[in-house]
């Protein structure tokens, strides 16, 4: 990465070796220097001051080929790293501060960790600003070799710099950043699949609160979601997106059993979105976003595995403050401090909703271990009882409700939501905290209430071997204490430390001192540096001053006062400029008019590039109750007669129970199985397809029983993008895995498609279970940008449904025998709800034409016969939605052929209309657009050289408002014409004789003049004015 710089008209690139990223400002500012004399020949145009005051915050912003510019009026200032020990390594975006824009860039950092093997994290050490639209601090950049000295001769240039303090911030608060992947998500979020590289995550909801520089690059993240896959490609490569994250990371080597080496990474971000205090004694704000917030993934990486796990900690989400009392009988007491609650409980509960929901819609399940003081005379035991209020509304509120046999433990699931919440108080002191310490021996009997939260939520891990996910996070810890520091630390540490032993128990691995050991060091570590991160953020700015303050009373005093007068903190304020809260800054808006102008004439020849094609997809699903099929049984199913001579574009398979879950443990997955499965499938998917084409597995995932396949011809992998999954649990009491659904988001060309399995409540009579249950997966499952999955242009949606037909078992049976599948159908539960717009709403099934596919005693073709005699019914099903139906189904049907299973599976043939785009036809059209551009407007260099570029940034809501009209003006005449008419044409050469309207003629010129008016005259002689 370079730099360049055009002095007159001031303009940045950013440049890299095949893409460019042009920054231009429409008003720079130029000073008066002797450096600058040589350029007063350019005439810079200028504008009105209320139309330059208006654009500061603008930025004319252009991403294109690195060979289309000309720099041959550009200066390269690139930091040399030989002479400056700086250079450029990622782009942080722009500061507005004070009418000037900056342009951050990292310029120094420090390798700390290595989350897997091409993920790396950096801690940054250095950065440096560039002013875009000002001159005034070019003194710092080295433009030419005569100018070295520049700096030297105005020593105070720091000082009087306002992006200074944010430098000093950066340089020395422990910010990270990644080049290989965005540092705000975890290991579950991004995956193992390549193409998850480069993704940007900061713009979920939930990670979005980690992006420390989220106000210098929100803008930058919008532009680039506007370019085109292989533009996005070069610039995220380039690091013209680079997100900060704060908190702590560290990857040290351990030693796991035999003599196998890993890596062992802990990585703490802090929460930088709540509105006010971020560090302290304060509760939470509107948007539930809580003081002291932060998200903690320990992962344990080797040759065959990754494992990983997150725990959150973060004050209590209510409206609350400490308020110190400045009174002489309290001045040095520590009881002084009393609890504020600032807002209505109903307001706090509000709040309180909306933080576990955002918790809950991104990790599922939320277990809080509360871990402050009972006594309700103290201050922490006033805030630890407002919490349970909280709690006991969302249970008073809650339509599921199982009541625990203990009061120190709720399960709560509100009606509005899709998660659980469990409380747990563990009562832990600060002297036990100091006596057990960070070492490798675990206060396990402290954590047995935990152990079944432990066990029910999981935690990832990646069989890279298998290339398959053995088991993954379905739920998450939030530690409460008050200040979140120490005692959330340590705690934190306990259950990962538990964490990590069951998971490494039950994939059969060992663990040894040495993991443990290096384990308590890295959370020590970070407890270090979180207290000294919050800390510094709650210290006074007059350092220098309290130095010379006697320790002893005075010290006690001074800090007393400052805690009651809110002093005003430098880190705070440098802080607030980084997160754009003060108040004279805007967001910078960025324009790019190349891009928007192709953009928009593209989409109008959109029928140049592109047409519209049909593509087969076959979707199956299948409760195979534990069991394997030979490879005889599979061309049945995926190619029965009625299909014989079709080929499929996309083959979907969603299994349920495809391994037995056992209870208790915590990774309850075994990948055998399904790799079987996918093996078997792709084998008869190229030897039985009737023109023998070969497939790829797109896709491979398992959560517990239930597993998604997804295949598509190699030939069309091309045409794929975007690919990502998702889960969603439902089931609990260690079978936590056992129900709950998968989904598949991906893009095929332009059409974007969702693929679910799911497996709800069984049971005849639990239908509002079912009905939750879908709630639950439907609202639950999240794809980046916070998609779900209505936000698809097609949906298919198999699996168990366990959906039953409510008549008795004879009368069905009887049914069966005469084939009358029209009259069961009238009773199938499903059927009813989808009818009455519950459950699926939107979503189509074809006409059901084969018998029920449950349930069947094994090998045999008879239905259950055991002693509990349950009804058949339609439990496996094939829904689809989509927009504009471009969805067509063509076939659904049964396999009775296929009977190892208590099931048959079921499958459907859809034919997708999707366009498909001709790239050398669309290349052509984009070329003759630009080439019309440069015509009309000017090419990319005119953004480079040329004077007018306030066009680029006009909006419609920014026109500036005239002044109100007067007696001599109207805001509609322009260049200061009279409000008067002078009709000129009737003017006379004699000044004298100049004709004005008749003054005797009435005001309404449509009624009947009088005697006194002069008849038929319109206009008289102007009489000459009085001496």
């Amino acid at each position: 990465m370079r730099l360049y710089l055009s002095e007159r008209p001031r303009t940045f690139i950013v440049l890299d070796v095949n893409y460019s990223l042009i920054l231009r400002h429409p008003f720079p500012t130029y000073t008066n220097n002797n450096r600058l004399k040589k350029n007063a020949i350019y005439k810079h145009q200028t504008k009105e001051l209320e139309s330059e005051a208006h654009s500061l915050n603008k930025v004319i912003v252009e991403f294109v080929r690195s060979s289309l510019l000309d720099l041959s009026s550009f200066k390269d200032i690139t930091p040399n790293r030989l002479k400056h020990n700086k250079s450029l390594l990622g782009f942080l975006g722009l500061l507005y501060v004070r009418g000037n824009i900056y342009l951050g860039f990292i310029t120094n950092s420090i390798r700390v960790a290595s989350v897997k093997i091409d993920e790396t994290i950096n801690l940054v050490t250095d950065v440096t600003f560039y002013c875009l639209n000002n001159d005034e601090f070019d003194s710092s950049i080295n433009l030419v070799e005569q100018e070295t000295n520049l700096q030297k001769e105005d020593p105070d240039i720091h000082m009087t710099n306002p992006s200074h303090s944010v430098q000093k911030l950066l340089q020395l608060g422990h910010f990270y950043y990644s080049s290989d992947f965005d540092i705000t998500s975890n290991i579950q979020e991004r995956g193992f699949s390549v193409m998850s590289r480069n993704r940007i995550y900061a713009d979920n909801p939930y990670f979005k609160s980690f992006m420390w520089n989220h106000f210098m690059i929100s803008e930058l993240i919008e532009f680039r979601n506007g370019l085109n896959p292989v533009e996005k490609k070069h610039f995220d490569e380039a690091g013209f997106l680079t997100i900060l994250s704060r908190g702590y990371a560290k990857t040290v080597s351990i030693t796991l059993q035999g003599s196998e080496e890993g890596l062992l990474t802990l990585i703490s971000k802090q929460s930088c979105m709540k509105r006010g205090p971020i560090f302290g004694d304060w509760g939470c704000d509107d948007d539930g976003f809580v003081s002291n917030f932060v998200e903690t993934e320990i992962v344990i990486l080797c040759e065959r595995f990754c494992f990983a796990y997150v725990i959150v900690r973060g004050n209590v989400p209510s409206f609350w403050e400490l308020e110190s009392g400045f009174r002489k009988s309290s001045m040095i007491s520590k009881t002084s401090k009393r609890l504020v609650f600032t807002r209505s409980f109903e307001t706090s509960q509000l709040a309180f909703n909306k933080h576990f929901g955002r918790l809950g819609d991104q990790y599922g399940d939320v277990h809080v271990i509360d871990c402050l003081l009972g006594d309700t005379k103290n201050y922490r035991g006033q805030l630890k009882q407002r919490f349970k209020e909280h709690i006991l509304t969302y249970l008073e509120k809650s339509s599921h409700y199982k009541e625990k046999p203990s009061d120190d433990e709720k399960d709560i699931s509100a009606s509005h939501s899709n998660y659980k919440i469990l409380s747990s108080d563990l009562p832990i002191t600060t002297s036990l905290m100091k006596r057990a310490g960070y070492t490798s021996s675990n206060l396990s009997e402290l954590l047995s209430p935990l152990i079944d939260s432990i066990v029910d939520f999981g935690a990832l891990f990646y069989d890279f071997n298998k290339k398959v996910y053995v088991g993954k996070q379905l739920g998450i810890f939030r530690v409460n204490s008050f200040d979140c520091l120490g005692k959330a630390n340590f705690v934190s540490k306990m259950i990962c430390q538990e964490v990590i032993e069951l998971a490494l128990r039950d994939m059969n691995v060992k663990v040894d001192e040495n993991i443990r050991s290096v384990h308590a060091k890295l959370w020590k570590e970070n407890d270090d540096v979180l207290k000294e991160l919050t800390q510094n953020s709650l210290s006074t700015s007059s350092r220098t001053q309290s130095e010379h303050i006697n320790k002893g009373f005075k010290a006690l005093l001074t800090k007393k006062y400052h805690t009651v007068v809110g002093d005003v903190r430098s880190n705070e304020t440098a802080m607030r400029k980084l997160l754009g809260r003060l108040h004279d800054q805007e967001t910078v808006r960025l324009y790019n008019p190349l891009h928007q102008y192709i953009s928009c004439q593209m989409m109008k020849r959109a029928s140049e590039y592109s047409y519209k094609r049909d593509i087969k997809i076959f979707a199956t699903t299948f409760n195979v109750n534990g069991c394997l099929c030979d490879a005889k049984s599979l061309k049945n199913w995926f190619f029965p007669p009625i299909t014989s001579k079709e080929t499929y574009d996309i083959v979907f398979i969603g299994f349920q129970e495809i391994v037995e879950l056992t209870p208790g443990k915590m990774i309850n997955s075994r990948s055998e199985n399904l790799a079987e499965w996918e093996t078997k499938i792709k084998k008869v998917l190229e030897e039985e397809s009737f023109d023998k084409s070969k497939y790829i597995t797109l896709w491979s995932g398992q959560m517990g029983g239930i597993a998604l396949l997804l295949y598509i011809k190699i030939g069309q992998i091309a045409q794929v993008s975007n690919v990502e999954s998702a889960v969603r649990k439902t089931g609990f009491g260690g079978m936590s895995a056992n129900k709950g659904g998968m989904a598949l988001s991906l893009e095929y060309l332009k059409t974007k498609f969702c693929f679910v399995c799911s497996h709800l409540a069984a049971g005849m009579n639990n239908l509002d279970e079912r009905h939750q249950d879908y709630k639950a997966i439907a609202k639950g499952i999240s794809f980046t940008k916070n998609r779900k999955i209505r936000d698809h242009d097609a949906v298919i949606w198999v699996g168990d449904f366990n959906y039953r037909i409510t008549m008795p078992n004879d009368v069905v049976r009887a049914m069966i025998e005469k084939n009358e599948i029209s009259g069961l159908f009238e009773y199938d539960q499903l059927n009813q709800q989808m009818a009455s717009g519950e459950t699926f709403p939107f979503y189509d099934e074809m006409e059901i034409c084969f018998p029920p596919t449950y349930k069947f005693d094994n090998n045999t073709s008879r239905y259950d016969t055991s002693d509990k005699q349950r009804v058949p019914a339609w439990t496996d099903r094939v829904l689809s939605m989509s927009r504009a139906k471009i969805l067509k189904q063509e076939i659904y049907n049964c396999c009775p052929e296929v009977i190892f299973s208590d099931h048959r599976p079921v499958f459907a043939l859809f034919r997708a209309n999707v366009i498909m785009i001709n790239e050398s036809e669309k290349k052509r059209v984009s070329n003759e657009i630009y080439e019309g551009y440069k015509k009309v407007v000017g090419g990319v260099n005119y953004l480079l050289t040329g004077s007018d570029v306030l066009r680029f940034v006009a909006d419609v809501g920014d026109k500036i408002i005239s002044p109100p009209s007067s007696d001599s003006s109207k805001w509609w005449l322009k260049n200061g014409l009279s409000a008067r008419v002078v009709l000129k044409d009737l003017q006379e050469r004699d000044a004298q004789c100049v004709l004005v309207i008749n003054p005797y003629n009435p005001s309404n010129p449509w009624a009947i003049r009088g005697v006194e008016t002069i008849e038929g005259t319109e206009l008289v002689k102007r009489l000459a004015s009085r001496p």
